[in-house]
């Protein structure tokens, strides 16, 4: 038995030096880096190429990308071949550039410039609660307004100075767009706010006359990014916006473009205008004023007015002989009714309403009516 167990023994031992000792194939090593940015756009407004994009939020394993150090702006600058034809250049067209590969844009293309950390708020725009969007802008000197290629990427690097991969690669031509629309100004009505302005005479390049196909306006509400207001490029000199409150501030501004579709080939932006949409508009006077003169009272009604802000009616009221009305409503009435009877019998009064909206402009008087309480049997009759 005890050889059988010392038997046992050694055949156990035999495995555990045989087999947990052997070596496995090697792995190599996990490389965590940043994701790279997707959602990377490019487009030209007045002189300079605008680089937007919101950056990555985690590593390429999905685990939190606690810090961004710094972002690199990469471009590869050529020539371009050919001028624009007419065809490209009209309405709705745009060239088509050949791709650069990846290894080719490795390759060639330069650092253009480095973010720091400590620079990202003048790079920053707020996109929602949560998120910012960078922007990046490259200055486009007169000699490549048109003559120049350019491609570019982004990538960023954390605090360890691990790397993106870069972003996708976006080419645009450079090409002459008009200057900015002048002497931007407004008028304020009750039912909108019309901006106007005039045209550039010139475009960025100094030629004339400018290439404008329209324009876009845009609006700012305090702590709020601009959004374009038209759905289709405004034609006209001129913009009215009917969607907005009175009590609040807008800012607008207007930019020139040479096409009709999106992404446009903007102007810079024009002046900004500041609006402080302060409602002075009184509601009309209110009209149809009828009376009715019972025993002890004089009964009135009128048209109900249509104003949004209407607050309500005041009714005022003269004797004979008197110059001036007397206010006998210290409250504004809801209703378009209202029955007097601090009246006097054979005496005659003059009635007249105004309407008041609910930031206290008051319209003008209706036209008055007047009316007599007679005795019992008296023929009772208005003016």
């Amino acid at each position: 038995m005890k050889r059988f167990f010392s038997l046992l023994v050694y055949s156990f031992l035999l495995f555990l030096f045989t087999f947990c000792g052997k070596k496995g194939p090697l792995l190599a090593p996990l490389i965590k880096n940043p994701q790279k940015i997707e959602n990377f756009e490019v487009q030209q407004r007045g002189d300079r190429i605008i680089l937007n994009w919101t950056n990555p939020t985690s590593y390429s394993d999905g685990s939190p990308l606690s810090e961004i150090k710094e972002i690199e702006i990469w471009l590869i600058e050529e020539e371009q071949e050919s001028e624009e034809t007419e065809e490209e250049s009209s309405p709705g067209k745009r060239r088509t550039f050949p791709k650069i590969s990846l290894d080719e844009f490795k390759k060639r293309a330069r650092l253009e410039d480095v973010i720091k950390k400590d620079e990202f708020p003048e790079h920053q725009r707020k996109k929602d609660k949560d998120s910012h969007e960078f922007e990046y802008f490259y200055k486009l000197t007169e000699e490549n307004f048109t003559s120049k290629l350019l491609t570019f990427a982004v990538i960023i690097k954390d605090k360890k100075e691990k790397s993106s991969e870069f972003s996708n690669l976006l080419t645009i031509g450079s090409r002459i767009v008009p200057l900015p629309p002048q002497e931007v100004q407004f008028s304020l009505y009750d039912d909108r706010i019309e901006i106007q302005w005039k045209e550039p005479a010139k475009n960025i390049d100094n030629s004339s006359p400018a290439k404008i196909n329209g324009y876009n306006i845009y609006r700012r509400e305090e702590g709020k990014l601009p959004r374009r207001l038209n759905s289709s490029l405004i034609k006209e000199k001129k913009y009215s916006d009917k969607n907005f409150l009175f009590g609040q501030v807008y800012h607008y501004f207007v930019r020139a473009t040479s096409i009709e579709s999106s992404p446009f080939w903007e102007s810079n932006d024009s002046n900004t205008i500041e609006v402080l949409a302060k409602d002075t508009f009184a509601p009309a006077a209110p009209i149809g004023l009828v009376s009715i003169a019972g025993e002890n009272f004089i009964s009135l009604s009128w048209d109900v007015n249509q104003e949004k802000d209407l607050l309500g009616y005041s009714v005022w009221r003269k004797e004979e002989g008197q110059e001036e009305y007397t206010l006998l409503t210290p409250q504004p009435l809801e209703e378009n009714i209202y029955n007097d009877s601090t009246v006097e019998i054979n005496k005659r009064y003059y009635y007249a309403i105004t309407a008041q909206d609910k930031n206290g402009n008051e319209s003008e008087k209706s036209k008055p009516i007047s009316e007599k309480v007679r005795k019992n049997g008296d023929e009772n009759f208005s003016v």
